[in-house]
């Protein structure tokens, strides 16, 4: 996955993601080892390695968050690092790489991305 986006690159990415649109709740990690109150946004994009979402105030690059993404009966939390920020059209898309992510959280989003690839296929 690529930490860091240059204008003129392709990322590239150890995992695929998929265009999706979920809720996702995210917290900072604070200093002394707190959290910040939860904001609630949409994903744009979800893979087995991150994710990305959308909100309305910047996050700096190499902060920590805890998500927890609803999945309709399965809520994904996960904690990971922030590697990617870019303003565009007045939001501020948030690229996030998982550190820690359950199993069957992992299987949960392996599931989702091959019943949209078993769709996807020409019959």
């Amino acid at each position: 996955m690529t930490v860091e986006h240059r204008t003129g690159e392709v990322p590239v990415r150890r995992y695929p993601r998929m265009v999706a649109e979920y809720t996702v709740s995210f917290r900072r990690a604070l200093a002394g080892g707190g959290q910040s109150e939860p904001r609630t946004s949409r994903t744009r994009t979800l893979g087995l390695g991150g994710l990305m979402f959308e909100t309305d105030n910047p996050i700096d690059r190499g902060e920590s968050l805890l998500v927890e993404i609803a999945l309709g009966d399965h809520t994904i939390v996960a904690t990971g690092t922030v590697v990617y920020t870019e303003l565009r059209d007045g939001l501020w898309q948030i690229g996030v790489q998982f550190t820690a992510l359950a199993e069957d959280d992992r299987d949960a989003l392996l599931g989702i991305y091959l019943q949209r690839e078993y769709r996807l296929q020409p019959e």
